[in-house]
């Protein structure tokens, strides 16, 4: 049996993925969940991760899922490893 990740935590200094810049625009607003092709289809010109990895997740085989979290908040890792889904975004293969 061959196995593999279905997904993805990406530890950063802000608490997801934003429609801009939040250090720059304190107004940004939080995507919450977002699948692939629709972030890919926003064409946002700062993301807190490269456009090729999003790429990627469409096409990938095992990965399905990346989780976008504040690394620098006490707790978030742990809870999102538990299951539980601290403040953040989830961009979906589909």
């Amino acid at each position: 049996m061959i196995g593999g990740a279905k997904s993805c935590i990406l530890l950063k200094n802000v608490d997801g993925l934003f429609t801009e810049n939040p250090f720059v625009n304190p107004e940004a607003e939080l995507i919450k969940e977002i699948t692939a092709k629709d972030l890919l289809a926003m064409n946002l010109d700062d993301m807190v991760l490269e456009r090729k990895v999003v790429e990627l997740l469409m096409h990938a085989k095992n990965i399905r899922e990346i989780r976008i979290i504040n690394g620098h908040e006490r707790g978030n890792l742990v809870r999102a490893l538990n299951g539980e889904n601290p403040p953040g975004t989830l961009i979906t293969a589909d």
